[in-house]
């Protein structure tokens, strides 16, 4: 330490070498030293073949699967292909095996082993048999279609909806337009997306219902919803940016409304979908809409998110009938509830937390329970794929083996009808699959921050079908990179077990103690601790190579996928929640390595990652001694709706005039002012319509009235995400100089490269 105090006293020279050995571990500065891609590509909906390329040495090679035998082996050989394309080539950019040119590569389904590419205006055809290649006609331009953007047609496009002026209007291949609303305005529009805030043109929020002449439009109210406002400081005269925000406990919300359009009539209804005061009504926008000729489905729930309705809307009689209902306290998990309604509405698969782990249950069309889908060995996420024939279904699970971090991803394929479930990708990593079309066959790959990108092929039992080459990190490591170390280790309570990453310094002086620097995002929604592999999430490797040992771990209440009572953990005190798990996380981490010191302990984090930064230096500022704090929530009050009522809480209260009211107050950091005694950062972009940078402002302003001194940094033109560059660089400076003590004098903060 004390040569290293030595070398930082010497001009500048010295501190830009110090900074730029940590630059050689930066993300930017690691590109292309990894074999990161394979793009694999099914051929003919991988009923049997599959092709990649990938590079070996200076050459791209590509490669075959025999997905039936599991075989691979070279489509062609590069030196030959060269052969085989000079005479369509140009004498002054002739072919080598290291540089085809070939692009464009389609096979054709009737003969598998004969894929047609593009060459230097040339469209050629090769035979994998017979290692031959002739020239073919080039492929016909594809006619572009303009479409209409703003038409949504009935499936047999006798009619279409539109919107013009924030009004719905009807129009038929015969020519006729009916206006079928007049009531409409900004804010209380039929449009979709930003069109519903201005001139209101364009294609509608909705759905025609299978094949019949009924179509069900959403409209949102938004005219009493309150406005937030920035001013944009950049250029020019300072303009003010208005927009509407639904702030947490605010007496004015969104509101949806329903309404039904028969096109043979041209009337439209609006249907009657009040149930719970403020409620929440949700159809999805951007996957197809559970519908059918008879009926559509959508949720509805209340603004105390711990109840819900599975309603269907009846085309025979225009009812809304309640098909389903389910409570959960205290919250409802949003992150992982979905329904599917399959076989034309004859059955309805159905996400809960009833049990206390999620888990998919199957219903009939009125609402009776068949059985279990899932048995309650993982928790159930997101589904990928259902096959009504063969009765199954791929979905996400967590949790089901042992050995195998919760937080991972794995997959299953479940029976619907009950039954045990297989899993199909059982390797000890955090998995991503892609299913082929024909669905016999997927790729899944899997990593961990520890380990590289693995591949391979296999079948819907599992079964692995072809090895492909893993993700190649010789060249990084060759450089003197090392691997993060995972850990497991147990929360305050000593009980649960918790998950994440440490970063160490990769060359550790005997005798030398190194600062903790924990970087956190408490969630709840999501805890942002990485789980594939990266070579610098965050670039706190980097920061570590600096001398500090940096942890990123998960606390109780910051995961959707570990169940009801560990995801809801921090429910009524959104504000200090994660403190003592991070404390505890941190006394385990110098426990194990001699090297940590807990004297020195700083933090950082942003958005709820900077909420929680400012809430722990100013709850245990006997712990945690430096701190920097970004885009930071630190007023939940003014935050959106969504995280505080359903995270902290809201209340609903009658009056006893019988007048429904919410309430909900989330404590703010602003609250804990008075208690700061270490070095705190503050960062916000005053263009952040997010995190409105009035919440870091409330509280510098209790700070200044109680007399503390603090650092701050708002960044002009920025919106929540921050310019990353700068600020993780504006992190590691902020960490050098008041966790190593060694002051700054360089002006630049750019990165050393």
């Amino acid at each position: 330490m004390l040569l290293l105090a030595a070398l930082w006293s010497l001009p500048g020279v010295a501190q830009t070498s110090y900074m730029k050995r940590a630059d050689r571990f930066s993300s930017d500065s690691l590109k292309g030293t990894r074999n990161v891609l394979i793009d694999l590509r099914w051929i003919d909906r991988g009923q049997r073949y599959a092709w990649y390329d990938v590079e070996q040495g200076d050459e791209r090679v590509y490669r075959l699967i025999d997905l039936k035998t599991g075989r691979q082996s070279t489509m062609f050989d590069n030196r030959r292909m060269v052969e085989l394309l000079t005479p369509y080539a140009d004498t002054a950019r002739l072919p080598r095996p290291d540089r085809l040119g070939i692009y464009g590569f389609e096979f054709d389904a009737r003969q598998p082993l004969r894929f047609a590419f593009d060459y230097n205006g040339h469209r050629l055809q090769y035979d994998i048999r017979r290692a031959s290649l002739t020239e073919i006609a080039p492929k016909a331009p594809k006619e572009f279609h303009s479409g209409h953007w703003d038409r949504d047609y009935s499936a047999d496009s006798l009619y279409w909806v539109t919107v013009h002026a924030h009004n719905l209007t009807l129009q038929s291949q015969l020519g006729d337009s009916i206006r079928l609303t007049g009531d409409g305005e900004p804010y209380y529009s039929f449009a979709s997306g930003g069109a519903a805030s201005g001139k209101g043109d364009g294609g509608p929020a909705g759905c025609w219902l299978g094949k019949s002449h009924k179509y069900l439009a959403v409209r949102e109210d938004k005219r009493k919803v309150g406005e937030m406002s920035l001013v944009d400081n950049i250029e020019g005269r300072p303009v003010a940016r208005n927009y509407k925000f639904v702030a947490a406990g605010d007496k004015e919300v969104v509101h949806q409304e329903l309404h039904l359009v028969d096109a043979d009539s041209g009337r439209v209804l609006r249907l009657d979908t009040e149930r719970f005061p403020d409620q929440k009504i949700e159809i999805p926008r951007f996957q197809a809409f559970p519908q059918t000729s008879q009926g559509a489905w959508f949720i509805r729930r209340s603004r105390t998110c711990d109840s819900m309705e599975l309603c269907r809307v009846n085309t025979a009689d225009n009812r809304v009938v309640t098909i389903l209902r389910e409570t959960t306290k205290p919250h409802l998990n949003e992150q992982l509830f979905e329904y599917h309604v399959i076989n034309d509405g004859r059955e309805i698969l159905w996400w809960s937390e009833r049990s206390g782990r999620g888990q998919f249950y199957r219903y009939d069309a009125h609402g009776r329970l068949l059985n279990a889908v899932t048995d309650g060995r993982f928790v159930a996420g997101h589904v990928v794929r259902i096959d009504t024939l063969q009765r199954s279904m791929i979905v996400e699970g967590y949790g089901g083996e042992q050995g195998i971090n919760p937080h991972y991803r794995l997959f299953y394929r479940v029976p619907l009808d009950g039954g045990k479930a297989v899993c199909l990708t059982p390797e000890n990593g955090h998995h991503s699959i892609d299913i082929a079309p024909d669905g016999r066959y997927l790729l899944d790959r899997w990593s961990r921050m520890d380990l590289p990108e693995q591949r391979r092929i296999a079948d819907l039992n599992g079964r692995t079908r072809a090895e492909l080459p893993a993700e190649d990190i010789s060249a990084v490591k060759a450089r003197g990179w090392r691997e993060p170390q995972l850990l497991e280790l147990l929360a305050a309570d000593s009980v649960t077990k918790l998950y994440g990453v440490v970063y160490l310094p990769f060359e550790i002086e005997p005798g030398r103690k190194y600062p903790i620097i924990s970087n956190v995002y408490p969630g709840p929604q999501d805890d942002q601790v990485p789980l594939s592999f990266s070579l610098d999430d965050n670039d706190n490797m980097m920061l570590a190579q600096l001398g500090f040992v940096v942890v990123n771990f998960s606390h109780r209440g910051s995961c959707p996928t570990r169940g009801r009572d560990y995801y809801t953990y921090g429910y009524g005190n959104l504000r200090d929640y994660a403190l003592d798990d991070d404390m505890a996380v941190i006394r385990q981490v110098a426990a194990r390595y001699p090297f940590a010191d807990l004297e020195r302990v700083g933090i950082y984090g942003h958005s709820g990652g900077g909420f929680m930064t400012a809430a722990a230096m100013l709850q245990h500022p006997e712990f945690y001694k430096v701190g920097v704090a970004a885009s930071g929530n630190h007023d939940n009050n003014i935050y959106a709706q969504w995280w505080g009522e359903v995270y902290h809480g809201v209340k609903q209260i009658t009056d006893k005039d019988g007048t429904i009211r919410f309430e909900c107050h989330v404590p703010t950091t602003a609250e804990l002012a008075d208690r700061l005694q270490g070095r705190l950062m503050l960062v916000h972009g005053d263009m952040d319509d997010n995190v409105h940078p009035a919440s870091t402002l409330r509280l510098v302003d209790a700070l200044i009235r109680a007399n503390k001194r603090f650092d701050m940094m708002i960044i002009p033109g920025a919106d929540h995400g921050l310019p990353i560059g700068y600020f993780n660089n504006l992190v590691r400076y902020y960490f050098v100089e008041n966790l190593l003590g060694l002051p700054q004098r360089d002006i630049d903060i750019e990165k050393h490269e």
